[in-house]
């Protein structure tokens, strides 16, 4: 397909995002939009605000069917005929809503970082944490984008293991820069995932714990293929390849909202990464685990996880069809040769 005529098929609002000419101004409108709207929530009771982003989310459920269209279709390979039509558009809904709180949440985040931590979370497992990190060699911290990630990131470094974050940046350079200040009020560092290798290198020397969220998709040929809900699905070899280059313990967190309003986070024991085949065979074992450890807290509450974004968009070479939600051909290859 050319570009011209690729063009043509997207809908007007997405062409003019994709135009360059009009980049400058759309950056600053953004900026300024999400400025004043996250200065006008902080001005509201926290519940009010997150009430307000779930309102925002099930808005956009509306208003991007591209988003919604990628949501249902993950939920049906994931689930399904153990789901209905109805279930899963249900669980679509409460996913995009629960993404709209913990956007509008982030308003919050300078007044949550000197609340008493009693009144935010209730923690389960910190021993594993604590003990991971009393080996000297760094920690690496793994979840996905699920329950709420930002919140717990945000309240690590107040149990004395401070985190440094691998985020992918927004294009938008202004916005980027204000979010890395709102994610960093209590020392926690951000690094950005496509210089981050000797970043995550040198936390780990200091003995910090490192966050990677592990549920993205690949593209191109950086991702290994490993089942995820029974799919292959191109993910991230990094984790494991820090793991074995640098002896740091892995220990995943998840989280969940609970009724009374706090965040429930709970760490797992330290993941093991002995050295038992070739370090390829290593890598795409533990990656496979690390998967399998996150798809069992979705499967029990599939309704904070980020269902709108395209993870089985990245096809393996063999795999004929078309991505989940998308007009063009799948595609994927195998994961480029690691160390």
């Amino acid at each position: 397909m050319t570009p011209v005529r690729r063009e043509r098929r997207l809908p007007p609002l997405r062409r003019i995002r994709h135009m360059e000419e009009t980049r400058s101004a759309r950056h600053a409108l953004s900026y300024v939009f999400c400025r004043t709207l996250l200065i006008s929530l902080a001005l509201l009771p926290r519940r009010w605000g997150q009430a307000i982003g779930r309102g925002c989310g099930l808005l956009f459920y509306g208003i991007s069917p591209r988003h919604r269209r990628i949501a249902l279709a993950n939920l049906e390979l994931a689930f399904g005929g153990d789901t209905t039509p109805r279930e899963r558009a249900r669980l679509a809904r409460a996913s995009f809503a629960h993404a709209g709180m913990i956007m509008a949440d982030a308003a919050y985040f300078p007044r949550t970082a000197r609340l008493p931590m009693e009144r935010l979370a209730v923690y389960e497992g910190t021993e594993h944490l604590r003990e991971a990190a009393a080996r000297g060699r760094g920690v690496l911290v793994f979840s996905g984008h699920f329950g709420h990630w930002e919140l717990v990131a945000l309240l690590q470094a107040r149990l004395g293991v401070p985190f440094t974050m691998v985020v992918r940046p927004l294009e938008n350079g202004r916005l980027n820069d204000f979010l890395t200040r709102l994610r960093g009020v209590t020392g926690n560092e951000v690094i950005a995932k496509y210089d981050a290798a000797r970043g995550v290198l040198r936390a780990l020397r200091r003995g910090r714990a490192v966050a990677l969220l592990v549920d993205q998709n690949v593209r191109g040929d950086g991702g290994l293929f490993v089942d995820f809900f029974g799919v292959k699905a191109s993910t991230t070899p990094a984790l494991a390849t820090f793991a074995l280059k640098c002896g740091a313990p892995m220990v995943p967190v998840f989280s969940y909202p609970r009724p009374d309003g706090r965040l429930l986070i709970r760490y797992g024991p330290p993941l093991e990464t002995a050295r038992r085949g070739s370090i390829a065979e290593d890598i795409l074992v533990i990656t496979q685990q690390c998967t399998a450890l996150l798809e069992e807290e979705i499967r029990r509450h599939p309704e904070f996880w980020l269902w709108m974004h395209n993870r089985w968009r990245t096809r393996p070479p063999a795999s004929p069809g078309r991505a989940p939600g998308r007009d063009e051909p799948a595609h994927g290859a195998v994961a480029r040769s690691l160390p």
